[in-house]
C-alpha cells in the first residue's frame, strides 16, 4: 500500500529537505502544494522544479493544479490558467496533477471542464488524481462512477462531506463502498490519516484487494516540518496491513 505525502511548497528554505525526509521515509508520491492555509493551491513553478530534484528519480511527483481557494467552480479564464498550469507542471518534471472541477448548478462533476483538463494532462504523459472537490459532491458513488468513465486514476477522499468535522475514521463507511466500486481506479484515503490510526482505518475498510493507498498532511509534521520517521512510521503502518 502506497504512502502520499502532502508537502507545502511556501517555505522555499525547507522545502527540499521536507521532500527529501518524505523520500528517506518511503513515501512513494507525494502531492505538492502551496497555500495550504487554502486547502491546496498551484506551487510556483521554481517550487516543482525544486521538488523534482528533491524527489530524485521516484515516480511521485503529483502536482496540485488549483488556481485559487474558496469552491470547485472555475470560470473558463480559469480553466485556461490550469490548462497552462498543467503545462508548466509537465516541464518542470512533474509526474502527474491533482485536479477538480464541479458544476455550481448540482454539484456535480464538470464533465466538459474535465475532458479539457484531462486531454492537457494525458497530452503530457501525466497521471491525474481527482481531489477531495469529490467529497462536495452529492452522490460519491456517483461520482466516482463518472470520473472511471472519464478516465481518471486516481480519486482522493475523507469519505466524510467537504468542510464537515472528522477525517478518515469518521468516513469509513463511504471509503469501503467507493473501494469495492473502484474497478481500475485507485482510491488514495485522506483525512487526519497518521501512524497513529493509519492501521485501524485500513483495518476498517473493505477493500477487496483493490488500488488503495494512504495520504498525510499534517500527521508527519514536527514544528511545520516533514519528518522522516513519522512518514517512516505511517509507511511502515501500511505495509503492516499486509494489503
Amino acid at each position: 500500500m502506497d504512502v502520499e505525502i502532502c508537502i507545502n511548497s511556501d517555505d522555499g528554505e525547507n522545502l527540499r529537505r521536507d521532500v527529501s525526509s518524505a523520500w528517506s521515509g518511503g513515501a512513494a508520491r507525494i502531492e505538492l502544494c502551496s497555500a495550504m492555509h487554502l486547502d491546496g493551491l498551484t506551487p510556483s513553478p521554481d517550487s516543482i522544479a525544486s521538488a523534482r530534484d528533491a524527489f530524485r528519480d521516484r515516480p511521485g511527483l503529483m502536482v496540485m493544479i488549483r488556481p485559487r481557494g474558496g469552491d470547485f467552480y472555475y470560470s473558463a479564464q480559469e480553466i485556461a490558467t490550469m490548462l497552462r498550469q498543467i503545462e508548466i507542471a509537465a516541464r518542470q518534471g512533474a509526474d502527474g496533477v491533482v485536479i477538480g472541477v464541479l458544476r455550481k448548478k448540482d454539484d456535480c462533476v464538470d464533465v466538459r471542464a474535465m475532458r479539457l483538463l484531462l486531454g492537457a494532462a494525458r497530452n503530457e504523459g501525466l497521471a491525474v488524481t481527482f481531489h477531495r472537490a469529490v467529497d462536495a459532491t452529492p452522490d460519491p458513488l456517483a461520482t466516482l462512477e463518472k470520473l472511471s468513465e472519464l478516465g481518471v486514476d486516481r480519486i482522493l477522499s475523507s469519505g466524510v462531506r467537504w468542510g464537515a468535522a472528522g477525517g478518515a475514521v469518521q468516513g469509513m463507511e463511504t471509503l469501503s463502498n467507493m473501494t469495492a466500486r473502484s474497478r481500475q481506479v485507485e482510491i488514495i484515503i485522506g483525512g487526519g490519516v497518521g501512524p497513529a490510526n493509519a492501521r485501524r482505518i485500513v483495518d476498517g475498510i473493505t477493500l477487496s484487494r483493490k488500488r488503495v493507498s494512504l495520504h498525510a498532511y499534517s500527521s508527519v509534521l514536527v514544528n511545520g516540518v516533514v519528518n522522516k520517521d513519522n512518514v517512516r512510521a505511517l509507511v511502515a503502518a501500511a505495509e503492516s496491513s499486509g494489503f
